[in-house]
């Protein structure tokens, strides 16, 4: 009987012990449960704090495309203005001799030739202008 009582109690102890492992177990799994929780939770103000930071980003982005587009077009703007100008107050020298646009020769006519003495393309001149590139290399080899 003593026998029994022994392998009773020993198999006790094994049983407390298991019972204390799976404990510490189940209370190791909550706190990686609160752990997971707590990540999950900061992960989430990440994602809203990028998501804010793109945002601004592409508002950055956008507004300066669109003032360096309104840049761009003033540039052009301020170009064709220069070169009408120019075209109203120089006269064209070509290879050491001057060349005197003749009266007779329509305004847009002289404008193409100074836009092209300047170094504008037939392309180039025919967006200025608003006329087509056609036309404007005719002029080109008409007059030039």
């Amino acid at each position: 009987m003593n026998g029994i009582i022994f392998i009773s109690l020993v198999l006790n102890v094994v049983c407390i012990y298991f019972i204390y492992s799976l404990w510490k177990k189940i209370d190791e799994n909550n706190k990686n449960a609160e752990s997971t929780d707590h990540i999950e939770e900061l992960l989430e103000l990440f994602s809203q704090e990028m998501r804010y930071e793109n945002e601004r980003l592409h508002k950055l982005i956008s507004d300066f495309s669109s003032k360096n587009e309104q840049d761009r077009h003033k540039i052009h703007e301020k170009t064709i203005e220069t070169g009408i100008e120019t075209i109203n107050s120089i006269t064209l020298n070509e290879e050491n001799d001057e060349v005197h646009i003749e009266s007779e020769t329509k305004p847009d006519t002289q404008k193409v030739i100074i836009l092209a003495k300047q170094g504008y393309n037939a392309e180039q001149i025919a967006k200025m202008l608003n006329r087509g590139k056609g036309e404007i290399e005719l002029l080109l080899k008409f007059y030039g």
